[in-house]
């Protein structure tokens, strides 16, 4: 439990509210809810004495967050407007591909978990009949769907540099979706009329959500700002003072270093969501331009509907607390030492609850795999840090085991010795691949 009394009573007020639930819901009120209001605090706080008029909330991850919000706002920044808008990093990638030229590569080829060939050019709207004359010239015929290593993707990246037919069909497809999004996020009031007053907030990563928005609107000289609770890095050539972490910052500090050696990108994905699907566009109905969804909704939208009542309750009782005044490294603190147990060093039982989630971690979800892939003997062995090095490096033949969140796949067949030697190897693995991005370049 938080050992911060402010987040701790919220805690057992929930606890003493709901009784008998399942593992997945005690983790997210134990951890899950003081994360997600810590940084909700963090935000508005920030916000406020910055004089930002409007906070714009990026579902489907920044969805939870502004339901926590909504109850905050009024107790710590009752002066800033606050709203939602349904957005994607596949629906505005597909829009703005033909205003970036080449420069589109970078996140059509960006790795990922199982990609493939097919997957790829899917980021671009590729159709079957264009993914397979596209793979032709790269030399892809009949591998499609084959897994690619990191060292494929990056051949497939300078090969489609020379293919111009692909560079066309992007550009076909992008056109075709650019006036819908541009139309969306106009009627939403993102417009560089409000660049300098509103700030987007999401979960992070990378930052290119942010940039594409901008974009898209048109702000180049000044874009809109943004707050994540992580961020790992930011786009190349934007300005640093754009961009507010939270939680993890791009740098290559110690304590950054720490922090993301026992985060779960994948799991913290999961968990902050919304009921509907990931959005793949926008429609013009009634007057409107509304986002197009998936009628099954989100895989694990049981979940996320409890998880809502849950944190409505949290944060209701949080906002009678004094949050003007909580000390934010106190509330870093807090989140560190949740976090880094139930993500780095998760017990068996948080294991199978948290790992049985459907996820995937490309920006077209049509491939959902299960959270924490089950693991055996043979899957521990090759996961060894030693081996999974050898094979990313070339000196070593054959495949690595591959799950969205490696530690809960541990965790959930090993114990004892074993577990502790699985978790130090994966530990060791992120160390030394954040290592190599912020200081090796």
């Amino acid at each position: 439990m938080s050992e911060n009394p402010l987040f701790a009573r919220s805690t057992d007020a929930c606890l003493k509210k709901y009784t008998e639930l399942p593992p997945e819901d005690e983790a997210f009120i134990y951890v899950f809810a003081p994360v997600i209001c810590s940084y909700v605090t963090y935000v508005l706080r920030d916000a406020h004495d910055r004089g930002i008029k409007r906070l714009v909330f990026l579902a489907r991850d920044g969805y939870l967050p502004y339901i926590a919000a909504l109850k905050l706002a009024p107790v710590i920044a009752p002066e800033i407007e606050l709203s939602i808008v349904s957005v994607s990093r596949y629906a505005l990638r597909s829009a703005e591909y033909g205003l970036m030229g080449k420069e589109c590569l970078d996140t059509i080829c960006l790795g990922a978990l199982n990609l493939t060939f097919a997957k790829m050019m899917k980021r671009a709207s590729l159709t079957e009949e264009e993914i397979e004359k596209v793979a032709e010239k790269c030399g892809m015929i009949g591998r499609v769907n084959d897994v690619l290593t990191h060292k494929q993707i990056r051949d497939i990246k300078e090969k489609l540099r020379e293919v111009p037919e692909f560079f066309e069909m992007v550009k076909v497809h992008s056109d075709g979706k650019l006036k819908s999004v541009s139309d969306y996020l106009k009627q939403e009031g993102l417009t560089k009329e409000r660049v300098n007053d509103t700030c987007i907030v999401d979960s992070g990563w990378i930052g290119t959500v942010q940039r594409s928005i901008n974009k898209i609107v048109g702000g180049e000289d000044k874009g809109f700002e943004g707050y994540y609770f992580g961020l790992y890095s930011i786009p190349s050539g934007a300005s640093p003072d754009a961009y507010r972490s939270y939680y993890i910052s791009p740098g290559s500090g110690l304590s950054d270093l720490l922090r993301k050696v026992r985060f779960s990108i994948c799991l913290f994905e999961s968990i902050c969501s919304s009921p509907e699907s990931m959005t793949y566009g926008y429609e013009y109905s009634d007057g409107k331009v509304k986002p197009v969804t998936d009628e099954c909704g989100n895989p694990n939208v049981g979940f996320i509907r409890r998880a809502l009542v849950y944190l409505e309750d949290y944060s209701k009782v949080l906002a009678s607390e004094d949050l003007k005044h909580i000390d934010n490294n106190a509330m870093l603190k807090m989140c560190e030492k949740l976090l880094k147990l139930c993500m780095g060093n998760p017990t068996k039982e948080e294991s199978e609850a948290l790992g049985k989630f459907s996820f995937s971690d490309d920006v077209v979800e049509d491939d959902m795999k299960r959270l924490a892939a089950k693991w055996g003997r043979e899957e521990l062995k090759d996961n060894s840090f030693f081996r999974k090095m050898f094979v990313k490096a070339g000196l070593k033949t054959g495949k690595v085991p591959v799950s969205g969140w490696p530690e809960g796949s541990i965790a959930a067949s090993s114990d004892g010795l074993r577990k502790k030697f699985g978790l130090m190897s994966e530990r060791c693995l992120k160390a030394v691949t954040e290592i190599r991005k912020t200081v090796i370049k």
